[in-house]
């Protein structure tokens, strides 16, 4: 039993802190697929003790059979149809095994994993800035183990959502304080929007939670007055540094790289293929014209057209209201689908990178749970 408590664990920090990714990286192709494959494998050794067996997610199911399936019409390369059928594998493990994985979690199991996560990053701005120039990562904006900073601000903004489940106010506030920091050094502008709305939400639930808006005032402060500001994107830090400034709110900076600009190049793309879409993986791989859709709804009826692409809808749709009607008793679950759907708004790695799916599925076990209780 205790052997199975620390896989539960091992498999949460290779799954939530990017681990894979970030031994490809900082380890090599070699030591990167020893971890992938050992992750998919540890799934499957985790499921195959952990009786008794839950019903799985079934509207992931299928959705990932019909994305699979429809994508593999139109997949043209086939000097690399192994990939095809070992990514398809993988993400079929991470979806049925996955999900007995999930039932058997709490949100402090989330909680304790992301604040690892928040510390590599935090390491990474503090101690390591250099690496992003060594591995050839995004200079100026830090992320740990998750290598991406968007991507990084998004696990920060998990962890801080979960942050108000936890009992201890010791661990409670060395959370908000980590997760706060490690999202404002990505200098992610989702982060920033996001987790002063999960303030406010916080504030107007309880007053008491006013304590935490003070910490993250506290963080900017120390950021802005004790960080050499060398080691940050100028452009993104002095944009962000003005919105807490008495001038002008650098807007321009701000809008940036506007992802709606990316999306607008794969709109005729799309209209070209709408039923049965152009095939796995072509709207994702970066072709020398294109730099990838950046967006998961984009991605899905792109690659697999319409049918999955309803059909993923009405799943984040339902996931979105049903745990919005909890969120007296269960805020972190409307919380933790804001975060996944802005998330999958703005990133195309939903079929590799599995903190979108796994805590989606989270939610939709937690929400079956309930309705079977209340029968």
């Amino acid at each position: 039993m205790k052997a199975l408590i620390l896989l539960k664990y091992l498999l949460l920090f290779l799954l939530f802190c990017n681990f894979t990714a970030f031994a490809l990286v900082y380890m090599g192709p070699g030591m990167g697929s020893l971890v992938s494959y050992s992750t998919s494998l540890l799934l499957l050794v985790y499921y195959f003790f952990s009786k008794p067996w839950h019903k799985p997610a079934i509207p992931f199911v299928i959705f990932s059979v019909l994305y699979f399936t429809i994508t593999s019409f139109n997949y043209t390369e086939i000097d690399t149809t192994n990939f095809f059928m070992k990514e398809s594998l993988r993400f079929m493990i991470a979806i049925i095994c996955g999900a007995e994985l999930m039932y058997r979690c709490k949100p402090k199991d989330f909680f304790y994993i992301f604040l690892i996560g928040a510390f590599s990053v935090i390491l990474n701005a503090v101690v390591f800035p250099e690496a992003n120039v060594m591995y050839d990562l995004i200079r100026g904006r830090y992320s740990g183990f998750y290598l991406n900073p968007n991507s990084a601000g998004s696990a920060c903004l998990f962890g801080f959502a979960l942050s108000y489940t936890i009992k201890s106010k010791t661990w409670r506030l060395l959370g908000q304080f980590a997760f706060t920091l490690g999202g404002i050094v990505t200098l992610s502008r989702t982060f920033v929007i996001v987790w002063l709305l999960i303030n406010v939400i916080a504030i107007a639930k309880d007053k008491k939670n006013i304590l935490v808006p003070i910490i993250g005032g506290i963080v900017l402060l120390g950021v802005f007055t004790f960080t050499d500001t060398k080691i940050f994107a100028s452009d993104r830090f002095d944009a962000l540094e003005s919105i807490f400034d008495e001038g002008p709110v650098q807007t321009k900076t701000l809008e940036q790289d506007s992802r709606t600009s990316t999306w607008a190049m794969y709109y005729d793309m799309i209209m070209d293929k709408p039923i049965f879409g152009h095939g796995f993986m072509k709207l994702q791989r970066k072709n020398g014209v294109l730099p990838g859709v950046h967006n998961t709804y984009l991605m899905v009826i792109g690659e697999s057209g319409i049918i999955p692409f309803l059909l993923l809808i009405g799943l984040y749709g339902y996931l979105l209201m049903a745990s919005f009607k909890l969120f007296k008793t269960r805020p972190e679950l409307f919380y933790i689908m804001v975060i996944v759907s802005l998330a999958m708004l703005v990133s195309h790695t939903y079929f590799f990178a599995y903190n979108n799916v796994l805590l989606s599925m989270y939610v939709y076990l937690e929400l079956r749970k309930i309705r079977e209780l209340e029968k």
